[in-house]
């Protein structure tokens, strides 16, 4: 069998040092995500009402 090239084993080095990276990022992603640190748009959505609500007039007892 032939011998790898070095060059080939520097860039399966570096694909392998960045996909470690990836998967930290993605991990650490999520956990900020669900500990609240970060907020995604669709939580933003969530907090949102669908419809305005009514304002209410405040009124003090007795003087209507």
């Amino acid at each position: 069998m032939y011998r790898r090239p070095k060059s080939l084993e520097v860039l399966d080095e570096i694909r392998i040092e960045m996909a470690r990276e990836a998967d930290f990022d993605a991990d650490l992603f999520a956990e900020n995500v669900r500990s609240g640190y970060v907020r995604t748009k669709k939580a933003d959505e969530r907090k949102t009402p669908t419809k305005p609500r009514k304002r209410r007039r405040l009124t003090v007892k007795g003087t209507e």
